[in-house]
């Protein structure tokens, strides 16, 4: 029952339930709306963080860790270089409006942008595609939500937005430090490798699941109480929450591996390959914790069924033998007249009482041992 994919395993947690907010579909909204509306006990969010890297077949050009949309000159850019803009966190309304503005963003897409509640996907649009791809984390609380990250693909720019906690771009940015292969190739390359990061996310999630899932089946064989049932019941929750967003996520790669537009070159369409098989391992993954949680959920009801006979058993075991007990005591505890010829002879013996303990030990032991021939114990 070993499946590793890296090394810490986590305790059990609820899962939290992925809603719809209503707000964001109130009816009569225009299609393409960048209006918000704030519900009852909500908070401010803060515009999301801006960061620009520009980069071109030498390394980095220019790097921005904080920096304001309206200051982008798309002039700047030569036909070589790449720059890439990351915003970390929920954009402001303005914020789209300033991106809308300068790289002529479709605003369809820019409301699913805004809503968080798109299903990964792909678009194409005349100056660029638009992807959307979701990811699973663990919040500060070690529950499972969703991430959504949003990414606009043109000729020599990538926009990426990541309503998430945390940037795990990181090692990208490395890379293109250090002029390596994501330097030699155009902003599709670029696509590529930012897909694989989020892709091959799930596999810290899928292990540390498979050290549970191993977990859980000892606990269960040891002790199976209602904790390890409700530890059952919320990771088959959680499998049906990666099913949902791993899912759709694998056909946006495989739309991509299959791309016949401008967007992608032939070089990065062979690199998705790679990434499609990820994919399909996470789901395979998936699926086959599915069918182990399942299991485990029947090896549960197994034994405590096998253990309510095992009960059952000594119940009825300690039960046939009071049964002679009970029968010799209630013979000899029958009041007659002790002064008539045909009473019983033994309430006048001297140690009658010792032979009736005698009596009943003998019961007992032969009782034992014939339900031990019998492999009843």
């Amino acid at each position: 029952m070993k499946h590793k994919v890296t090394a810490n395993a986590h305790h059990s947690h609820p899962l939290r339930r992925h809603r719809v907010h209503a707000h964001n579909y109130r009816p009569g909204t225009p299609p393409g709306s960048l209006e918000t509306f704030s519900t009852a006990g909500s908070t401010a969010v803060p515009p999301a963080r801006i960061s620009l890297l520009r980069y071109g077949k030498k390394g980095v050009i220019e790097e921005q860790r904080e920096f304001a949309i309206r200051d982008y000159q798309a002039a700047a850019t030569s036909a070589a270089d790449i720059a890439w803009l990351h915003l970390q966190g929920l954009p402001a309304p303005e914020q789209l409006q300033v991106l809308s503005a300068k790289f002529e963003l479709h605003p369809l897409a820019l409301e699913d942008v805004l809503h968080r509640e798109t299903r990964s996907k792909i678009e194409a649009y005349a100056a660029q595609q638009f992807i959307v791809l979701n990811y699973l984390y663990q919040d500060q609380a070690g529950e499972l939500s969703v991430g959504m990250i949003s990414i606009f693909l043109g000729k020599n720019y990538l926009i990426s937005i990541n309503d998430g906690p945390d940037d795990f771009f990181e090692p990208v940015r490395r890379r293109i430090h250090n002029a390596g292969k994501l330097c030699e190739h155009g902003s599709d390359y670029l696509l590529y490798a930012l897909a694989d990061i989020i892709v091959d996310s799930g596999f810290s999630l899928l292990e540390a699941l498979g050290d549970r899932l191993e977990a859980l089946e000892d606990e269960i064989l040891d002790n199976p109480g209602r904790e390890a049932r409700n530890k059952i019941h919320c990771i088959k929750r959680e499998l049906v929450q990666m099913r949902r967003v791993w899912w759709p996520q694998r056909e946006v790669i495989a739309t991509l591996m299959r791309d016949d537009g401008h967007f992608l070159s032939d070089i990065t369409r062979l690199y998705m390959r790679d990434c499609y098989d990820h994919c399909v391992i996470v789901i395979d993954f998936v699926e086959t914790y599915r069918d182990m949680a399942s299991n485990l959920l029947d090896t549960y009801l197994s034994v405590v069924n096998q253990r309510m006979n095992d009960i059952m058993k000594e119940l009825t075991i300690i039960a046939t033998i009071f049964l002679p007990l009970m029968f010799i005591t209630g013979l000899y505890g029958m009041n007659f007249d002790t002064e008539s010829p045909w009473n019983m002879p033994e309430l006048h013996w001297r140690f009658g009482y010792f032979y009736v303990l005698g009596v009943m030990a003998v019961v007992v032991m032969g009782m034992l041992i014939y339900f031990r021939r019998k492999r009843w114990l």
